[in-house]
């Protein structure tokens, strides 16, 4: 994808057979907070914000991927940004997660969409140049018992009995790679607080398909399960705090990078959020009048104008410079979305 200066747009490119390399621990058993991942998760995002700060930072930059799971999203922007001007560090709160990346094993299955990462694969254009960029980093290993352990072994086993003609192989990150991926214990709410450790500025910050969290953004539950929220979130002032800290922290022209997930950009209205800056769920854009689900909830409260967009472009801090497509898990339309948002000034 062609990137282009700060002021100018990325056009949005249809989504490409979205490679789904998944760890199988879905669960963190503790928190209950998801952990599935996998490599090249909305590669076009992912490609746009490698080219972004290639563009804008040749001399190096430091990445953060925050909530990085198992560290599939890590090894993919390091395939991406193999230079080793750039620094990546991955970060994420769940013990079992960084277990997993400590270990750093990974499975890659047939009949996956990443099932082109395999040995013997034929890969297409966009497959062959992810492929390369995977070996640069992994080597082929044995099935180990220590290698299995990585997995949860229910779901793995019910794969595999379930599937005719299942083919598995183990990957580890290559010794001489280990210093390249950076993974550790921590939380974007201490990025006030982050000092780098090098001479580099701060060119990125990933936080994809976790904001919700952060905040308490429940969308789909809500629309499905619940009428009302049985917690109380100021969520306006806690995504204003959060873009006051990623704006001080990030160098001029340094990107943030959110996910495609809806729960990242639809925003179910606080208690407190007065009517006017509200919509009704029958009004708005994915409402399905055919989904008897979404029948049941018309009169859920919104967010009219997203809280994420409206602290980003306060006062011209951010603007939109990348774009992703989403919708509800439980129907309703397609909708683009800014999923890259850059400093300007």
């Amino acid at each position: 994808m062609q990137i282009t200066p700060q002021y100018r747009k990325i056009q949005h490119t249809p989504k490409i057979n979205q490679p789904a390399f998944k760890g199988l621990m879905r669960l963190d058993p503790k928190t209950y907070a998801p952990l599935d991942s996998w490599f090249f998760r909305d590669y076009n995002t992912l490609k746009a914000a490698a080219d972004e700060i290639k563009y804008t930072f040749p001399q190096g930059a430091e990445v953060l991927d925050y909530a990085c799971s198992n560290g599939e999203e890590t090894i993919s922007l390091k395939a991406l940004l193999p230079d080793t001007r750039y620094k990546i560090i991955g970060y994420d709160t769940s013990e079992s997660a960084l277990k997993l990346a400590r270990r750093g094993i990974y499975t890659v299955f047939s009949h996956w969409h990443d099932s082109f990462l395999l040995p013997d694969s034929s890969p297409n254009r966009i497959e062959r140049s992810l492929k390369s960029g995977f070996y640069n980093i992994m080597e082929e290993t044995g099935p180990d018992a220590g290698d299995l352990f990585i997995n949860n072994k229910k779901t793995y086993f019910m794969l595999k009995k379930g599937l005719p003609g299942f083919v598995e192989r183990f990957f580890r990150i290559s010794p001489e790679m280990k210093e390249e991926i950076d993974i550790r214990r921590g939380s974007i709410q201490n990025l006030a607080k982050y000092r780098s450790q090098t001479s580099k500025p701060l060119g990125a910050v990933f936080f994809r398909n976790a904001l919700y969290q952060l905040c308490g953004n429940d969308l789909n539950e809500t629309i499905e399960q619940r009428k009302t929220s049985t917690f109380s979130y100021d969520k306006k002032a806690i995504i204003e705090d959060f873009v006051d800290k990623l704006y001080s922290r990030l160098d001029r022209g340094g990107i943030f990078v959110i996910g495609d997930h809806i729960k990242d950009h639809l925003f179910l209205a606080d208690k407190m959020t007065p009517d006017e800056e509200t919509i009704f769920f029958k009004d708005s854009p994915f409402f399905n009048e055919l989904d008897d689900r979404h029948k049941k909830v018309p009169f859920i409260r919104l967010f009219k104008e997203s809280p994420l967009t409206t602290a980003l472009e306060k006062n011209n801090r951010f603007t939109p410079v990348g774009y992703s497509t989403t919708r509800l898990v439980t129907g309703g339309k397609n909708m683009i979305v800014p999923t890259i948002w850059k400093i300007l000034k």
